[in-house]
Formats: C-alpha cells, structure tokens, sequence
C-alpha cells in the first residue's frame, strides 16, 4: 500500500479485505532518476514508532523526522530484527539476522572464568561499509554506543571509524569535518545517537511543551545505572512502577526524543551548507523502541513485541520520490542491500531493495536470545506470532557458546505459541494461539517460521567470542546493562 501527500494530505490506495494491498506500486512510485553520491544513515537509540509524530504520535516529538517523511518516503511498518542494540545493528549492517551474524547476547561469564566475553560478528561475514569500500566509497561512523565497539568487527570498511564519538553534539561537529575532509568523494556515513536511551535527559523547554516539569520529575536525576536496577527489579517483580510515575518516565522519554529531532535538524544543516543536499540520500531509523509496561516490563531487549521491533524508517533520496508512505511489513534485514542500490552499487548482499519492487506478501522475521530463552517471530500480512523456547538443562548449566540449532536441538526446552491479529489487537495483548477459529492462521504462520528457520540456522555458527576488559565492561554496564 502507498499513500501519497500532497500539500499535507494524502491519498490512500485501496486494499483487499485483510488490509493488505493486492500489488505494489512502490517501484514507479520511487521513480529514482539519480543515483546518490553519499549516503547518510542515523541511527536514533531506542526511538519507537508510535512515539513519532509522523505515525500519528499525539506529541510532536520529530518535526524534522516528519519534514523529512514529506518530502521523502516514509515505511509505515519497518522493523527490527531484535530488541537492542547491537544485533540489531549488526544485522543493520550485514544483511544477516542474529543466528546467521553469530553477535547475539550481551557480556557474560562461564562459570569458572573471570574474564568476561561477548559474542561478536563472524570473521567471513561481509559488511555494508566493506561493499561500499570496495567500489571506492570513502566510509565513516561515528557512534555513541559502547555495544559497537570496535571489538565488534562492524569497523570493517570503515575508513574511520568512531565508536566513542560521544553525545550529539560532538557527533555533529565529527560529521562537519567529515563532510569536508572528503569533499568531492562519494561517501557512506553512519551516525549513532544515544540520547533517546535511559536515563533520558530532556531539554527543560521540551518538558514544558509536553505538559511536565523536568525539575520535580521522578526520575530527574536517574543514572543509566539507576535505570537498569529498576528495570531489572520490575522484571523479577520485586518493584512495582506507579501510573503516575509510568506518565513521567514517557514524558521525560518523548521530550528526549523532541531534543534530539533537533540534533537531526542541525545535521541536515550540515549538508545544506556544503552544497550536499541534491546529492546525499538520507536514511533515519532506529536500531529498536522502548517498553513503557506494554508487556510488564520498561527497557528493552526482553522480546520482540512490536513496542520494541517497530521501528520509523523515513528516507530523502536525490531524484526520488517525494511524499509516499510505503504501508507493506518491511525489515531491517533489507537495509544494506537497499543503501548499496540507492548509491548505485552493484552487490551480493543478502537481502532485497526496498526501493524496487517489494512484494507485498513477505513476511518479517525477529529474534532474541537472552539468559534460558529464545524468541523469534513472524508477521506476515495483520498476522504475527511468536514462539519462545525455554531451555531447561538437565545439570542447570546452560552452554552460553552453543548456535540456537545446538540448543535446541540438544537441550530440554519447553515451547510456548502466541498469534495475534494486529490490526484489531494493535498492542499484542489478546492471544488467539488456543482458538481454534484462527488454526489455519497459526499453521501457516508456523510454516513460515519453520522455512525461515531452516534457511538461517543451516548457515548458522558457532559463536565468536571477543574477551573484554574491565574498561569496557564498565562502559557497557554504564548503558544501565546489568546481568
């Protein structure tokens, strides 16, 4: 489905009785006549769709976001592949999902071991930025995340590459002297902004346009550290958290929201000042959203309900199309192959371009793996269901290095079905997996799921291990992180 604004309004394509089009027009719609000569991705930490104003957020929280959606195009349903950041970005990055990357799971230890270690991407694994390298594009990140360090490996291809670039504003500065540095070369650029993500630091100004008071708000003066206690304590309900304090918490998390929309503004500027607009695409998405108790819990990479998987893409391409919202499921997993496409550079990226034609009918794929559990969903057309597996090892050891297949295989488990219509339950909140009107649905779904799985765990490794020091165990456990 496509709908086209014009002077702020749009028109709407017709749909068949599920809510799903018949056809896509996307590609002529699109009509790219120029191929980019840079492309530009930032990466907003943590940024949920319904809380941007373009999806019909009741605050205007992204003003630049929604200018952007239209004069450019807008995926109304875009998703992660996870619930946080790093394999979530990895697949970003490589056109792979999680249990193909191998980057999975967070800092742990093995019983027995002091060093701690995280699971990164596998050595073979081709990059985004490597393809652009490789056809003589000049590529820098500059990220505010400690998860994407250059332990990593998604440095790979970069000819700078900026793990600790720091907040926005610093990040602002590293894109001037990047763009200048390589005038007159064609570039990729990733920005990574962490601002939206816990503790959350509102501009004052913001709180008051959204009906608050940044100086008496509960969690004013929370760490990143703070956040992660009480998120952990709520997840194992031994702390409870009040609907007043529940509205302060998502207004402190819009107004940070509100402030850094002004970053991309700044941005925007930045390649307005250097002649760079008629030919830079510009891509803005997020790596996943936040919980606010939509299942029980605040945060996120706890599972891949849509408040934490549905994501804003929004992007302005030179010679594209202008004002179209493309309402068809769509994953991040396409992204790299799309951005290579939008340059003009030939590829054997996984994946397909999203500014072709996109067939209305695919299905979208996430998945998680966090402590004794593994999620993984499909959604295909209003439908989506999740299967959870719960590992149960007979000795109470569970081996943290094994692939999924392994586990799943090999491992006691017990397994756990949810369907849900998501145009009549939005919010994922009524379980149809017992009644037995919506069997077909199940089963079809299932069948997705299980060729799906097929495919990604028969190229699925072993995973690496990257040990890491004290320093950067600090850094990651100061993002509110805490095992």
């Amino acid at each position: 489905m496509l709908r086209f604004w014009s002077g702020g309004c749009y028109k709407r394509e017709a749909l068949d009785v599920a809510g799903v089009p018949r056809t896509s027009l996307f590609h002529v719609a699109l009509g790219l006549s120029v191929m980019a000569e840079g492309v530009l991705v930032i990466v907003i930490d943590c940024l949920r769709a319904d809380h941007v104003s373009a999806h019909g957020y009741d605050r205007e929280t992204t003003p630049t976001l929604d200018g952007l959606a239209r004069g450019g195009l807008l995926w109304e349903h875009a998703h992660s592949v996870s619930s946080w950041t790093k394999p979530s970005v990895t697949s970003m990055l490589t056109g792979l999902y999680p249990t193909e990357h191998g980057a999975f799971e967070g800092i742990k230890r093995s019983k027995g071991k002091l060093a701690a270690t995280t699971d990164i991407l596998q050595s073979n694994a081709p990059t985004l930025a490597e393809s652009f390298a490789a056809a003589g594009w000049r590529c820098g990140a500059f990220i505010n995340n400690a998860q994407l360090g250059e332990f990593s490996r998604l440095n790979r291809g970069f000819h700078v590459y900026d793990p600790s670039a720091g907040k926005a504003d610093r990040i602002l500065d590293s894109l001037g002297k990047w763009l200048d540095q390589e005038r007159g070369a064609r570039t990729f650029t990733y920005l990574h902004f962490l601002e939206a993500h816990w503790p959350y630091k509102p501009r004052r100004r913001h709180m008051q346009e959204f009906g608050g008071d940044r100086d008496t708000n509960y969690f004013r003066d929370f760490s990143a550290r703070d956040f992660g206690k009480l998120r952990q304590a709520i997840a194992r309900k031994e702390a409870k958290i009040t609907e007043d304090q529940l509205t302060q918490m998502i207004r402190m998390y819009d107004a940070a929201v509100r402030r850094l929309d002004g970053k991309i503004k700044l941005a925007m500027k930045a390649i307005d000042e250097r002649g760079l607009r008629d030919k830079m695409a510009v891509f803005v998405t997020a790596d996943h959203g936040e919980e606010f108790m939509d299942h029980g819990r605040i945060g996120h990479g706890q599972s891949v309900y849509d408040e934490l998987t549905h994501v804003p893409l929004v992007a302005s391409i030179p010679g594209g199309a202008c004002g179209v919202r493309h309402a068809n499921p769509v994953s991040h997993v396409n992204l790299a192959k799309t951005l290579l496409a939008v340059g003009g550079v030939d590829n054997e990226m996984p994946g397909v371009d999203l500014t072709g034609e996109v067939d209305t009918d695919a299905p979208v794929f996430a998945e998680l793996r966090v402590g004794r559990r593994y999620v993984h969903s499909v959604r295909k057309g209003r439908w989506k269901l999740h299967r959870t597996y719960k590992f149960q090892p007979q000795d109470g050891e569970l081996d943290r290095s094994a692939g999924i297949g392994r586990l799943i295989d090999e491992c006691p488990h017990k397994v756990h079905i949810e369907l849900y219509d998501t145009v009549m339950d939005r919010s994922e909140r009524e379980d149809l997996s017992g009644d037995t009107q919506y069997e077909s649905v199940g089963r079809m779904l299932l069948d997705e799921l299980d060729g799906w799985w097929r495919k990604v765990s028969s190229s699925a490794v072993e995973h690496d291990s990257y040990e890491i020091d004290d320093s950067l165990e600090e850094r990651i456990r100061a993002l509110g992180y805490v095992d």
